[in-house]
């Protein structure tokens, strides 16, 4: 039995132009029961995806975990050390990528190396700003610590940071097939906790949790939960741990089986 579905959001119930279709609003407004995103997005982005659905019975955990909502509630967060965001930013410099500094007030301080040439993606997001003060200056209190750059750089990073840095790096998605994501959270700023935590809070056990997902951050969560389900475009460890397999994410993939699996009537009856 099925009592709670969490799902990501981005690659999972995103279509081609990265929105939430008419189709996945319509099935999850009419769920019988609670939906939970679950998202490696920041809260200025994460809150723009919750907002498109119009569903009463809708949580929300961003940024892999620094914060879980109910509607516009905040049931709990997780924040960094200040004295750790120094020396995570430290070791980012250090590796010649820009450290980008999510924090409290929704904006992310980008501190940029000297010297450095390549493109900067997603600089031209207006939450994202330059800050070329010491790092102890940010007035706002720390979420998350990101690196974001070609996976060939990432892949050379990931084992001095997991080494260094332990449980706080998290190994992100990948995107535009040329890009991932190497973070840094809390300890339990991650989806395989806070969502536990979560169900914890509701009284739903681990067993009777779904969870749909694509990508590499998802792994840890959908080993835990009863009924782990993909899209058919997920990365093949994803798809190879699910119980159930879907159409592809951009093609309302989650939409349509959970449509089937709840035994929705078509078009809202």
């Amino acid at each position: 039995m099925i009592d709670f579905i969490g799902s990501d959001i981005g690659g999972t119930l995103t279509d081609k132009n990265g929105e939430i279709s008419p189709r996945t609003r319509d099935v999850a407004a009419r769920l019988p029961v609670s939906l939970c995103l679950v998202t490696g997005f920041n809260r200025h982005v994460a809150f723009s995806y919750r907002d498109q659905f119009k569903s009463e019975n809708l949580y929300l955990i961003a940024q892999n975990g620094s914060f879980a909502y109910r509607g516009r509630e905040l049931l709990f967060s997780n924040l960094l050390d200040a004295a750790l965001v120094e020396d995570i930013v430290t070791f980012i410099l250090s590796a010649d990528c820009v450290a980008r500094v999510f924090c409290t007030d929704n904006k992310v301080c980008c501190l940029v190396p000297d010297g450095y040439n390549r493109r900067i993606r997603r600089w031209d997001e207006p939450i994202y700003h330059y800050f070329n003060r010491p790092i102890s200056e940010i007035p706002a209190q720390v979420i998350q610590v990101g690196i974001f750059e070609p996976v060939e750089i990432i892949r050379e990073l990931i084992g001095p940071a997991a080494e260094t840095f332990k449980e706080v790096c998290m190994e992100g998605p990948l995107l535009y097939g040329t890009h991932q994501w190497l973070e840094f959270n809390h300890p339990q700023a991650k989806k395989e906790h806070a969502f536990p935590r979560l169900l914890e809070m509701l009284g739903i056990s681990l067993e009777n949790a779904m969870y749909c997902g694509d990508n590499y951050n998802d792994l840890p969560l959908m080993k835990k939960v009863g009924y782990p389900v993909a899209v058919g475009d997920a990365v093949p460890e994803v798809r190879a741990i699910a119980k159930k397999v879907t159409a592809p994410g951009f093609t309302d993939g989650i939409a349509e089986f959970l449509a089937k699996e709840f035994r929705l009537k078509p078009g809202g009856q």
